[in-house]
């Protein structure tokens, strides 16, 4: 099977021999690739610019693979060989290339964990994170709460973020005294990923819901139970992430102890859903680790829906997973030179230090000293301030840029909600939304002074439908929709979801304000 023909654009190169020894000219051509991929990049050696995979012989690839690796080290990146597969007349190395200069903060990869209730999500989050399995009865799961009252009760129902560095293909956590000291994983790291975890009971949507929009991830991690199957919030997560568009790997957990009938009725299930019309994925069930580099590859498309099989008591798939984590590609594409943006989807208030704030640079880059303006306010207006102190992962930096979740500290702010934006400039605030919208849940009928919330990024607000161009729409209706918000925020363009106890509507902002397109 041959590769697509290769292109200009993108981070993967394609080599059917070095003919040329011209180190700096190819290690200029290496950092192009690196910067196309955000920080990584893959090389096919052996494989030719149309994509024909012709191979080299064995003393021929490794003299290839050896200028490969100067030109590695002339660029500032490291080399791991993925895999050598055969080619047509000799053998093809796909090699993965990331930058190992701390010049620049490692790539990283968000991944939001879904699922249903009960189905191991933050049991399987501690075990990655800590390299500690379960004992069979939660204890792993303790690793990835944030309050007391979820250790207890062992439901998640906040939104938290778990790093996992990875250099080369090991887990950098599993080597630390504490695997949970996120300054030290960012510092010993290369690749970075960034496992959002939310609640999964059906009352926590709005949490989950959070946790998806203020991320933005580059992947979702579907998590459900061999032993209990597909359940209701399942669909539903799955449903929320193909409507945004985000790519999904399923994992079923606890394959230790489901009995084989059970284990494959689940599968059965598993591959239904992903088949099933408007979700229109290709299932691809990951057995070995030539399985797991061609699921990386394929993620970012969002076609393949590769399912990994895991337990988190006997450690049983876990290696794989971790492989697949190590690889994943960046799929997000941030905008560095832009107007700094920032909304704001967490708040601390620090002793002795004011007012910290949290969230996910969208664009430009942030800089300690910088004026900054905050707002909206409820009265729509904007206030000045000055970046006191930027962290990223607890670590002090003096910078940071796009696709970077940061806390900064800042001076002359007292008050602020989730959901306002820090920006290099005033921006527009909106009351009113035009949007393009889609019915995916609800019982009834909806018409003109529908109410319900608006999640949008990481604005969570009361809102009503003030106009529908039909009139009124039913599950899997589509229409253009006026909706006001009970207060200004600055809405940027892009999805939200709008929600009332069972009912569920997707929408793509179309226009904000007074008819004024969104940005």
């Amino acid at each position: 099977m041959g590769f697509p023909p290769e292109s200009e654009e993108g981070n993967v190169e394609y080599k059917l021999t070095f003919g040329s020894t011209d180190i700096d000219r190819l290690a200029g051509q290496l950092k192009r690739r690196l910067s196309e991929g955000g920080g990584e990049a893959i090389y096919l050696v052996g494989v030719s610019n149309d994509g024909r995979p012709l191979g080299l012989p064995d003393d021929e690839l490794v003299k290839a693979l050896g200028v490969l690796r100067e030109v590695a080290k002339r660029a500032g990146a490291s080399l791991h060989i993925l895999r050598i597969s055969e080619g047509i007349r000799g053998k093809v190395a796909e090699v993965l290339l990331r930058v190992a200069t701390r010049e620049e903060p490692p790539p990283t990869v968000t991944v939001v964990v879904l699922g249903n209730v009960d189905a191991g999500k933050s049991t399987l989050v501690g075990v990655l994170t800590t390299g500690k399995l379960d004992d069979g009865k939660g204890s792993a799961r303790a690793y990835a709460s944030r309050y007391k009252h979820e250790v207890l009760t062992g439901r998640t129902s906040a939104v938290s973020m778990r790093l996992l560095g990875f250099r080369a293909d090991s887990a950098v956590n599993h080597q630390l005294i504490d695997p949970l000291d996120e300054a030290e994983v960012y510092r010993r790291s290369d690749k970075l990923v960034l496992l959002v975890d939310v609640g999964g009971h059906e009352r926590y949507l709005r949490t989950a819901l959070r946790g998806l929009f203020s991320s933005q991830p580059d992947y979702v991690m579907l998590v459900a139970a061999a032993n209990s199957g597909v359940q209701k919030m399942t669909k539903e997560h799955l449903g929320i992430a193909v409507a945004l568009g985000v790519p999904v790997f399923i994992v079923i957990t606890r394959v230790d102890i489901a009995p084989q009938e059970v284990f494959q009725r689940t599968l059965e299930d598993v591959v239904k859903v992903v088949k099933m019309p408007g979700v229109s994925k290709i299932p691809y069930v990951v057995r070995d680790l030539g399985d797991v580099v061609l699921a990386a590859k394929a993620m970012p498309a969002g076609r393949v829906a590769p399912i990994f099989f895991v337990s988190n008591v006997t450690g049983h798939g876990l290696d794989l997973l971790l492989r697949f984590l190590s690889i994943l590609p960046r799929r997000r594409k941030w905008d560095y030179g832009g107007d700094f943006l920032m909304y704001i989807s967490d708040i601390y208030l620090v002793r002795g230090v004011g007012v910290v704030v949290g969230g996910l640079v969208e664009r430009g880059v942030a800089r300690v000293g910088d004026r900054v303006w905050v707002g909206p306010y409820g009265d729509g207006n904007w206030i000045s301030a000055t970046i006191k102190s930027i962290h990223i992962n607890r670590t002090p930096v003096e910078s940071a840029g796009a696709g970077s979740f940061i806390t900064v500290s800042l001076d002359r702010v007292d008050k602020v909600e989730k959901g306002m934006v820090l920006s290099s400039k005033p921006l527009g605030a909106a009351r009113e939304v035009v949007a393009d919208v889609l019915v995916l849940r609800h019982p009834t009928v909806i018409r003109a002074g529908f109410s319900g919330v608006f999640h949008y990024k990481a604005v969570r607000t009361s809102a009503y439908i003030r106009e529908i161009d039909k009139g009124e729409l039913m599950v899997g209706d589509s229409g253009i929709v006026k909706i006001e918000l009970a207060r200004p925020w600055h809405i940027d363009g892009g999805v939200f979801v709008f929600r009332n106890g069972p009912t569920r509507i997707f929408g793509r902002v179309l226009r904000v304000g007074d008819g004024a397109s969104a940005s």
